[in-house]
């Protein structure tokens, strides 16, 4: 399932901290930001592959994992996206096409907030902008409850394993029928586990994300895209409803319901996820 080499891959001081990165194929850049206490590992599996066919991909592990620095400090969306910045910066990339998964899209809304003139386009993947709708009665600013609880019961290796497993990621037909590719999931994440003060503070940065009232100023051509079946009311609501807001928000959005997926619908089913972000990234 990984068979591409990165051209070159290591650690760079970026701001504060050493960030590990790895650089794949040519042509015009695109970065893929991860999602929250996620390393890089799991892009490599699928998109890589698929994406340096014609573009220049890079992948990153945010500070507090994989192999990049672990402060143990306040963490922020708004701080991994400078740290995004810097690190194009340092690998002299002027600008770039900015894909981010889920956390990953709520880092990218900063880098197009903050940046615009790196983000030639934004693709926001099963992502939202935090509070989105006055129905939520109950938006956790900390670890959600249900979170904290899972941890606390099920143990925090198992909790990361869990995680990977259906419900959430993936669907229950695909975890029958693919049991390797869901392990194979599983063992990366269980392999570059984050230490748990990290993990949990990548949980607060992504729960005190709020951009909702600002992502009107988003600039960059933006496709908004995320799987149908991707409405487990977990600590963010729903990805389907945070989704359409954000589409309904920033200007000219495209929106993508990509049919039967999940939020692991990139590991699901690259075959239905691929094509239209491929499309997004050729008209811009």
């Amino acid at each position: 399932m990984e068979g591409v080499k990165p051209v070159k891959s290591g650690k760079v001081k970026v701001n504060d901290v050493n960030l590990y990165y790895e650089l794949y194929g040519q042509g015009d850049p695109l970065v893929l930001v991860a999602g929250t206490g996620i390393s890089c590992a799991p892009w490599r599996v699928f998109q890589v592959p698929e994406f340096s066919k014609t573009y220049q991909v890079l992948i990153y592990d945010h500070r507090g994992l994989g192999r990049s620095d672990k402060p143990d400090m306040a963490y922020s969306t708004r701080l991994f996206a400078k740290d995004c910045a810097g690190l194009m910066d340092v690998l002299d990339i002027k600008q770039a096409h900015i894909m981010g998964h889920s956390m990953g899209g709520r880092v990218a809304q900063w880098i197009a907030l903050d940046y615009p003139e790196k983000v030639r386009s934004l693709v926001l993947s099963g992502s939202g902008s935090g509070k989105y709708s006055e129905k939520l009665e109950d938006y956790p600013r900390g670890v959600p409850y249900d979170a904290a609880l899972e941890m606390i019961e099920k143990g925090y290796e198992n909790y990361q394993r869990d995680h990977w497993g259906p419900g959430f990621m993936f669907t229950d037909e695909f975890m029958k029928e693919h049991p390797e590719v869901v392990r194979k999931f599983q063992e990366l994440i269980v392999e570059e586990v984050p230490p748990l003060n990290c993990y949990l503070r990548h949980v607060v940065a992504r729960q005190c994300h709020e951009t909702t009232g600002i992502v009107h100023q988003i600039k960059a051509p933006t496709l908004v895209i995320v799987g149908s079946h991707d409405a487990h009311e977990g600590g963010t609501g729903s990805h389907v409803e945070s989704s359409k807001v954000l589409a309904e928000k920033i200007p000219n959005a495209e929106l993508v319901l990509v049919e039967g997926g999940k939020h692991g619908y990139l590991r699901e089913m690259p075959e239905k996820g691929h094509p239209p972000i491929l499309d997004f990234l050729r008209r811009h």
